[in-house]
């Protein structure tokens, strides 16, 4: 019951922020950074608060990116943009794990479990490899949730895979 409650109230701030026009703020790179800016020494935070929440549910990666580039120096943009993505990483792991596992378990085709004991051999080369092809895309995050992969291999996992791409964006 608490795992539907918590689902339900996750939706429900996605959807209210949809209808009140929160994530047409995001399509503006421009009004990010002012948004950033303008909300002084906590604008890290705020960043981060947005990356982490709202990029597993589907706002693209680069939508941090480039606001991020732009407020900050290089050094500090790529280390947020890097916390941002591991935190996004833990939250999409973590909401698929906790409140889709077993369903989701028992309705995998059988190509999928082969594919799963795979990964569980060698879980933080898998995790590597799955971010530096699909690097933030939120169905990784998924789909590395549903697996046998832990927490701990998938969170360094994540952090090494997208140095290289975080590096290259930021």
């Amino acid at each position: 019951m608490r795992r539907l409650a918590l689902g339900i109230a996750v939706l429900g701030i996605l959807a209210a922020l949809l209808a009140l026009g929160g994530l047409d703020l995001l399509r503006d790179p421009e009004r990010v950074a002012a948004l950033y800016t303008e909300t002084g020494p906590w604008g890290p935070l705020v960043f981060l608060l947005l990356f982490t929440f709202l990029e597993p549910v589907g706002v693209p990666g680069v939508l941090f990116f480039v606001p991020a580039a732009l407020v900050w120096p290089p050094a500090q943009a790529f280390l947020l943009t890097w916390l941002g993505a591991l935190g996004a990483a833990a939250f999409g792991f973590a909401f698929a794990r906790w409140l889709a596992r077993d369903w989701v378990a028992d309705r995998l085709p059988a190509r999928f479990r082969r594919i799963d004991e795979r990964i569980g051999e060698r879980p933080l080369v898998s995790v590597i490899l799955v971010r530096l092809l699909f690097f933030l895309a939120p169905p990784a995050h998924w789909v590395l949730g549903l697996s046998r992969v832990g927490f701990g291999p998938y969170l360094l996992g994540s952090a090494i895979g997208y140095l290289p791409g975080i590096a290259l964006v930021v």
